[in-house]
């Protein structure tokens, strides 16, 4: 059984709760979603900067197709699992799924608030679903222009069709939701 509640979260998206997964609150979950971004997002823009530093965007690109889905390996485990998504997607394979997409329509009205992404969740134990699922905003930074934004340069244009050839993910400006970083928590992975 369902029950629509108002969000008690960072945002004033809604949130879907039915029951809790087994030995976890949903505070627990959620600081624990929080802190698999946090150091999944900090060791990406780490190695892009650093792959940017070492041979400009085109290598940042080159090193976020390989490194990117690494990192987010390294960080999932038995119960978690870490990923990205966006409306505007890059890689087809990060292609929202129905609930995230209605997240990130919601997210993009309003990316950041109170000077932090938006961050919404939800908890369910409906048969084949994740115990738990989060979402946090991605806005675009500064930073991520020239790869993301309007006026992208010919070389790194080229770089990304190469690439991605199905890319979506240009013609953002600063502030713009770009994306969300995804996590779920499943209480037993078979």
């Amino acid at each position: 059984m369902k029950h629509l509640l108002p969000a008690l979260i960072l945002s004033s998206l809604p949130l879907m709760v039915q029951a809790q997964p087994q030995d976890q609150s949903t505070e627990q979950l959620v600081e624990e979603a929080r802190g698999l971004v946090k150091q999944f997002g900090g060791s990406l823009k780490s190695a892009l900067q650093a792959a940017i530093k070492e041979g400009g965007l085109t290598n940042g690109i080159g090193v976020c197709k390989t490194i990117a889905p690494e990192i987010a390996a390294k960080n999932s485990d038995a119960h978690w699992t870490i990923s990205r998504t966006s409306l505007k997607v890059r890689n087809p394979d990060n292609a929202a799924t129905e609930w995230q997409q209605l997240q990130l329509e919601a997210m993009a009205r309003q990316p950041v608030k109170d000077g932090k992404p938006v961050e919404v969740w939800q908890v369910s134990e409906a048969k084949g679903e994740p115990g738990f699922k989060y979402m946090s905003a991605i806005p675009t930074q500064q930073m991520c222009l020239g790869c993301h934004g309007k006026n992208i340069e010919p070389d790194v244009q080229a770089k990304l069709d190469e690439l991605y050839p199905e890319d979506q993910a240009t013609g953002f400006s600063e502030g713009d939701l770009r994306g969300a970083f995804v996590i779920s928590w499943q209480q037993d992975r078979d």
